[in-house]
């Protein structure tokens, strides 16, 4: 099985061989967890980098005397960051397998496809795993390797890592429909199928609810209460309550960033309909100069605007984050429009495997039925298929070269599900009318699919609205006001020192900008799944429209008052 989240892997087994054996003990699942996930990291490792952690916590302790605000604060990440390297790998294999269940439709799909064009086993397997890119594939890919020469089928191998019954249900199905009779074998097919989507659709709806309620805590009582109880700061002496500073600090920038971080990491890795749209955005090169230039000019702009509105004390803030943000639209923006349009290709390739199935079906050749697309579709996947079509004709090569040689019109910038599907297309084309039956029952699977993909992001939409409208707009401007009318309260004394306003606005703009980023990241994954170029756009959005708000609202509230 490939491994899933290698980078992570990667770094754990790094950071662990510079770290001497201490022996803490671990989970007594830990080993399955790593079995599953395929990962070279041992228990032994978890435990070493763990224990490093509460080293470096037990050591922060003793100067508390001397520094207690410094040293509380690294206690604090410390210790968190030794629950992350411990439960990295739960929230790893979770997220594994959701994919593998998004996955499923279209991993059983091809399979189906194959066994109709021809009943055998290994070659079902081996055609699925090229066509794909995704979890299942790979892992069927490892199977079709490791069983060759045996009695053992890929099927049976790859069957013990499927997460659910229902995938379970649907590959034994495939399995058996190899050994069933031609006049039976379309409805034992059939039934395989609608196992595998009912089994994605249950996993759909159940992950649906499930992140509901964190999601929605993470918005009410991570970010609205503690924005709303800045106000009462300054006026919590008058009712005999002392709040030092180390005490507010610890709060806003300890305790909330870590517990959004946390709450935010668990719905990722349980985020319902993780379908695997694929990375067109691997290969292409980032525009690190323009970038730079960017953030410079943007936190240079920033600085000049917070000392003429009259809220200087926002500068460490609203710079680096007017900074970062800029730098980060600008990098990733060419990166984000070669993804959008792979999107766009993706999106349209179930009607353009249908046109091709209906037109195989009619008995047209297949160099007929990939014309036919791009004269009847006029989108991105028409003009992919139309260009394709161009490429055969005029360097007289087949269909295969035309998609995929040399000189082919499918390249990395499209992604891999785009480039699975057509090779999906292709292979079937080869089995003449009694492929195009089946292409058209696939382009069904695959409308269907969709269909499940967007009812799943429609019911979070408002969630995601939601949270990327707080985190870059809504928070900021919250923060910033109440910061200024804390002030206009008045100054109070504790043991821990004055909280001026100054320093109320580092301290609260410390989180509106750790809010931003995980609010953001949280909306853009729930939404579109773990994609670089999407998500780094959307966290530069929202840093610096963060930053940008939160002095404004500050400045435009003095003004005000």
């Amino acid at each position: 099985m490939t491994r899933s989240t290698a980078p992570l892997d990667d770094a754990l087994v790094r950071v662990a061989a510079r770290l001497p054996d201490v022996p803490v003990p671990v989970p007594a699942d830990l080993h399955a967890t790593l079995t599953a996930l395929d990962w070279r990291a041992t228990p032994a490792d978890v435990a070493r980098i763990t224990a490093g952690f509460i080293v470096v916590a037990v050591v922060a302790l003793p100067a508390l005397a001397v520094a207690p605000l410094p040293a509380l604060v690294v206690a604090a990440y410390a210790l968190a960051g030794a629950c992350a390297v411990r439960y990295a790998p739960t929230l790893a294999l979770a997220l594994h397998e959701s994919r593998l269940v998004g996955a499923g439709p279209g991993f059983v799909a091809r399979l189906a496809l194959r066994v109709r064009i021809e009943p055998s086993a290994e070659g079902a397997a081996a055609f699925a795993a090229k066509t794909g890119d995704d979890a299942l594939s790979n892992a069927l890919a490892d199977a079709v390797t490791v069983t060759a020469g045996t009695p053992e089928t890929p099927l049976d191998a790859v069957a013990g890592s499927l997460p659910t019954p229902g995938l379970r249900r649907a590959v034994a199905l495939v399995r058996a429909a190899v050994e069933t009779p031609a006049v039976a074998r379309g409805r034992v097919l059939d039934r395989a199928l609608a196992a595998a989507h009912d089994a994605t659709e249950r996993h759909v709806r159940e992950a649906t609810r499930a992140v509901r309620g964190p999601v929605n805590a993470v918005y009410a009582f991570g970010v609205i209460l503690p924005l709303a109880l800045v106000g009462l700061v300054p006026v919590a002496p008058a009712a005999g309550v002392t709040l030092p500073l180390g005490f507010v600090a610890v709060c806003y920038d300890v305790v909330l960033p870590l517990a959004l971080l946390a709450v935010a990491a668990w719905a990722l890795a349980n985020r319902p309909a993780v379908f695997p749209a694929g990375r067109a955005d691997a290969n292409v090169p980032l525009d690190r100069r323009r970038a730079a230039l960017a953030g410079i000019g943007a936190g240079a702009f920033a600085a000049v605007g917070c000392v003429a509105l009259g809220v200087a004390w926002a500068l460490p803030i609203t710079v680096p984050c007017c900074a970062l943000g800029a730098a980060l639209v600008v990098a990733t923006r060419p990166v984000l429009t070669i993804d959008e349009r792979a999107a766009a290709v993706a999106d349209g390739l179930p009607d353009a495997t249908a046109v091709v199935g209906r037109r195989l079906a009619a008995g047209d050749p297949p160099e007929t039925a990939v014309a036919a697309v791009g004269d009847t579709l006029h989108g991105p996947a028409g003009t992919l298929f139309a260009a394709a079509d161009r490429t055969r004709r005029t360097l007289g090569r087949p269909l295969d070269d035309a998609f995929f040689g040399r000189r082919g019109v499918v390249g990395p910038e499209h992604g891999p599900r785009a480039a699975g599907t057509v090779r999906l297309v292709l292979d079937a084309a080869t089995g003449g009318a009694a492929g195009g039956r089946v292409l058209t029952e696939v382009a069904d699977g695959l409308d269907a699919v969709k269909r499940l993909e967007t009812e799943a992001r429609a019911d979070l939409a408002d969630l995601v609205d939601t949270l990327v409208r707080t985190g870059g707009l809504f928070a900021p401007l919250i923060a910033g006001a109440t910061v200024t009318l804390a002030g206009h309260v008045g100054s109070f004394g504790g043991t821990g020192g004055t909280l001026s306003v100054p320093t109320l606005g580092l301290v609260v703009g410390g989180y509106v900008a750790w809010s931003a980023v995980v609010l953001t990241t949280l909306a853009v994954c729930l939404d579109r799944g773990v994609r670089p170029a999407p998500l780094c756009y959307r966290v530069g959005v929202a840093l610096a429209s963060a930053g940008a708000c939160y002095a404004c609202a500050a400045a435009a509230t003095a003004v005000l008052l």
